[in-house]
């Protein structure tokens, strides 16, 4: 059977959104979200044409089984990929080739987007990405196999990448093709698309993971505010801002011990949240705090601010990416008792996220 489904533009950076078109093509009607999308012959072969956007045909629902497709990608830099279980718009699971990147450690890239943030500085290690030599300007037969919570990946016949945990909740979506041309150049060609829905697929993949202990003081459970605009952290009190937060949700520590603050709001609402734990003391004293986030972050304990700070990408140098890491660390004076750590988290693109430990802390202790 040749299905897929409905989606919406997903761009690495905001883009206004575009009129909605359709385009026949191998039977099926393909509904187009892109800047551009066309029929046309690639290396020899019938092939759609697509770049900046999504392209999906309606009908279908994907849960579990596989999506079969003929790919090519030309241009650099680009990113290209396939994305399943959508549902609604940006809300979908995420898999891609750099156009760039060929052959390099992160040439490819699995990342679960919400509301088209898409977390690759969350996703970050052997579980998201993997050095794949996929070239540029050659057809490649794409198998991506989905079990409930894990998929394998194949190019040309051969198992490029294992993903042990999708991220985003269990059930059906749609299915459809995802592409980024940074300056216009690069494009993304699929022809002979074939899902197949099925329970029980066969996984053969394992992590590729180092075990690790879990990292002691973990902040393990946020408490996360409704989004508002970052503006308002300049034009408003800490304590003003705050007290109009009248939605909070709990969110866990997950992926890489990083709270993805995207999966529990929505950046189409406000690029910017609180996120806070509670911190109790045996008598004043000092711990250390060490932390990562990304984009930008201003820290407050008990109302005070302690550090302002920028992770965007290229916020360094031109390399920079903005993993998030517990990169830097600041002391924290307690008070005897009750202690509020708030982290106002501000996100452009790449990965929303914040994550925390303490350190030097005898005598403290996460309320979790």
């Amino acid at each position: 059977m040749k299905l897929l489904m409905t989606a919406a533009l997903c761009t690495a950076m905001s883009a206004p959104a575009l009129a909605q078109q359709t385009l026949e093509f191998e039977g099926l009607s393909w509904r187009i979200e892109a800047e551009l999308a066309e029929r046309s012959e690639f290396l020899g072969r019938d092939a759609l044409h697509f770049r900046d956007g999504v392209i999906w045909i309606d009908g279908s629902r994907f849960e579990t089984g596989e999506i079969t497709f003929e790919m090519a990608i030309s241009g650099s830099p680009g990113h290209t990929g396939v994305l399943w279980r959508g549902q609604g718009v940006g809300d979908w699971e995420k898999f891609y080739f750099r156009h760039h990147l060929n052959n390099m450690p992160d040439s490819v890239q699995y990342t679960p987007a919400y509301d088209a943030v898409t977390g690759w500085q969350i996703f970050s290690d052997p579980d998201a990405i993997s050095q794949v030599n996929h070239g540029l300007n050659r057809w490649m037969d794409v198998r991506v196999v989905v079990a409930e919570d894990q998929a394998d990946i194949f190019m040309d016949g051969q198992r490029i990448h294992h993903i042990p945990d999708l991220q985003r909740e269990d059930g059906a979506g749609w299915v459809g093709f995802w592409q980024l041309a940074p300056n216009g150049v690069a494009s993304g060609y699929v022809r002979n698309v074939q899902v197949t829905p099925h329970r029980n697929p066969d996984i053969i993949g394992v992590s590729e993971r180092s075990m690790m202990e879990p990292t002691a003081n973990l902040v393990r459970t946020w408490r996360v505010s409704a989004p508002f605009s970052e503006a308002q952290l300049a034009e408003q009190s800490f304590e003003s801002l705050h007290a109009s937060r009248n939605r909070w949700t709990a969110l866990d520590a997950a992926y890489n011990e990083i709270a993805n603050l995207a999966s529990v709001t929505r950046h189409s609402e406000g690029d910017t949240v609180f996120a806070e734990t509670t911190i109790v003391a045996d008598g004043p004293r000092t711990a250390l705090v060490r932390f990562g986030y990304s984009d930008r972050v201003q820290v407050f304990l008990n109302g005070e601010r302690l550090f302002v700070g920028n992770n965007n990408w290229r916020s360094r140098d031109y390399r920079y990416l903005g993993t998030i890491t517990r990169h830097v660390a600041v002391p924290l004076n307690l008070r005897d008792g009750e202690n509020t750590l708030t982290f106002a988290v501000s996100e452009t693109f790449g990965g929303w996220g914040v994550t925390a430990a303490l350190e030097d802390a005898d005598g403290v202790r996460i309320a979790h």
